[in-house]
């Protein structure tokens, strides 16, 4: 009855839908494909695994366990479906073409029928939440395992949820393991009808990073850096930069803007108190007597994390939300940053409350905090040991969470 009642009331509003679907861009340009799927361009053997990610964070979070799955078990093929095309384009770019990425179907059951049919799969795995009852379904139906992995919900959902609890307990049903990524949001999936049985904490695996193979580098030089400034923090950063020159004239800055047109406003506003140098020419030329590399290429950062003594992450001292505060921690390198962490409100806490890294206000104090660890040699090693065991603990929660994915599918695959 349930499964009847819903699909009945999908019909009713597909023709309002659609008719909303042609004033929208990101909806209307996979509008086709969503609602006849495909099949053909799906290219993946029946032993695949099926992630699906809805947006760019949830995404990110598949990339990682699909890369994951790769190396530590023996399942090499995979599935990967998305709400939104600029999601499936980038995941296209990202991973290797053994992965097959495709847009999900609308949840009509004639186009998730489509699209199920049209390949094989061991399991199906859902980033987050999204609870579409015809996929869950359908999935089920074919005998293919439902796990939802990093499972959270948020109030607003969590009030419409217990609203519907009727319903979702039936959705529920066929859903064969949460994982979720806090006791609370495992406690929210019970209240809302999910089987105790079938509910696990396994921690949150949005921070989790691959380690890059040189984060095993030790040594540190007289380095001080300033990762992914944003424009709005340059009139709070510069006249840091100005007193650690100032006051420290052996130690090395370097600026690494989050955007390249930023580049120019730093040198200039740098060239009243010290010397500067690009970091383009700076890798041919070296350093020469530059007192700040003002870095102007992509994809040097981490390097550049892996030899300083101190980092301070930007996006955080106006609001811009924060940014990457974990890789710095992959070189044992302490970690400073500002107020604005929405993005990564759990993950700064974690770090604050570990003593990995310390959270500022302003300028002032985070020039005394710089300042505080370039003295003290024995706080900065406590605090990158603290670091480092930090990653560690995401590779824990990761670990856990393909373990019991494995035990779902059946496979032990290590």
């Amino acid at each position: 009855m349930w499964k009847l009642a819903y699909n009945v009331v999908l019909s009713l509003i597909l023709p309002f839908f659609a008719a909303f679907a042609l004033t929208k861009r990101k909806i209307r340009k996979n509008f086709a494909e969503r609602l006849f799927p495909c099949t053909g361009e799906v290219r993946t053997s029946k032993d695949a695994v099926w992630v699906h990610a809805a947006s760019v964070g949830e995404a990110a979070i598949a990339e990682a366990l699909i890369n994951f799955m790769k190396t530590e078990t023996q399942i090499g093929s995979f599935l990967v479906t998305t709400n939104t095309y600029y999601t499936r384009d980038l995941l296209r770019k990202r991973l290797d073409a053994k992965v097959s990425v495709s847009s999900l179907p609308f949840d009509l059951i004639y186009s998730v029928r489509r699209f199920v049919r049209g390949f094989g799969s061991r399991a199906l795995i859902i980033v987050e939440t999204e609870l579409w009852p015809n996929l869950i379904w359908e999935a089920k139906k074919h005998g293919i395992p439902v796990v939802i992995v990093n499972g959270r919900i948020s109030d607003s959902t969590l009030k419409n949820y217990r609203r519907f609890s009727f319903f979702i307990k039936h959705v529920l049903s066929d859903v064969d393991l949460v994982l979720a990524q806090s006791e609370e949001h495992a406690e929210r999936f019970l209240s809302i009808g999910m089987n105790p049985r079938r509910v696990l904490n396994s921690g949150n695996m949005k921070y989790y990073r691959e380690v890059p193979p040189h984060s095993s580098v030790k040594t540190k030089e007289n380095v001080v850096t300033f990762g992914s400034i944003k424009e709005r923090e340059l009139g709070i950063l510069l006249p840091v930069i100005a007193d650690l020159k100032k006051n420290f004239p052996e130690t090395l800055v370097f600026v690494v803007p989050r955007d390249l047109f930023l580049v120019s406003a730093i040198e200039e506003g740098l060239s009243e108190f010290t010397t500067t140098m690009r970091y383009s020419s700076c890798k041919t030329t070296g350093n020469g007597k530059a007192g700040v590399i003002v870095v102007d290429t992509v994809g040097d950062l981490l390097n550049i994390y892996g030899m300083s003594k101190v980092a301070f992450v930007g996006g955080s001292l106006a609001p811009y939300g924060g940014q990457n505060i974990l890789e710095p921690l992959f070189f044992g390198t302490p970690v400073i940053f500002g107020p604005h962490m929405e993005n990564f409100r759990e993950i700064a806490q974690t770090i604050v409350q570990e003593g990995a890294g310390i959270r500022v206000d302003d300028g002032k104090e985070l020039y005394g905090k710089i300042k505080l660890l370039l003295e003290n040699e024995d706080i900065r090693n406590r605090m990158g040991s603290k670091g480092i065991r930090i990653i560690e603990m995401q590779r824990v929660v990761m670990e856990k969470t393909v373990d019991a994915i494995m035990k779902v599918i059946g496979k032990d695959g290590r």
